[in-house]
């Protein structure tokens, strides 16, 4: 979303329910991170058309949108969340090396997804002892 000239995610999304004519309907709910105004951008695709539309709703207009289509609401991406603690869909890993005056104590391996889930994989200990006996035993 774009408002005070500058570019920021959509705090919360409401999935609508498709209507004749209009399908893919969204809201993208956020405040302004400048001037904290209430935002809303409503979205659709009209299929006679092939097009979609978009239009943004300030403050009163913002609130007065959400109490028209929270009837109309089939799941937001606050619930999607909420309801899955751990990660699902697409994946990827995190290793983060947990430091300690200097020297690599512990690295952690992380399962990730792309709505914050995390869950720790595989703690990993003693790494850089792990590296000086590889590197006496290449030596020999």
């Amino acid at each position: 979303m774009q408002h005070c000239n500058s570019v920021f995610k959509a705090q919360d999304i409401w999935y609508l329910i498709d209507l004749e004519g209009m399908t893919k309907r969204k809201i993208f709910i956020a405040n302004c991170p400048i001037c904290n105004k209430e935002m809303a951008l409503y979205e659709y695709f009209n299929e006679e058309t092939k097009e979609f539309y978009q239009k943004y709703f300030y403050s009163g207009g913002a609130r007065r949108i959400k109490e028209k289509f929270k009837k109309d609401v089939h799941s937001t991406m606050l619930n999607f969340k909420n309801k899955y603690k751990a990660p699902s869909g697409f994946k990827y890993g995190q290793n983060i090396e947990v430091k300690k005056k200097g020297k690599i104590v512990e690295v952690r391996q992380y399962a990730c997804d792309f709505y914050g889930n995390r869950v720790l994989v595989k703690r990993i200990e003693g790494v850089n002892e792990q590296k000086r006996t590889s590197e006496t035993e290449e030596k020999s």
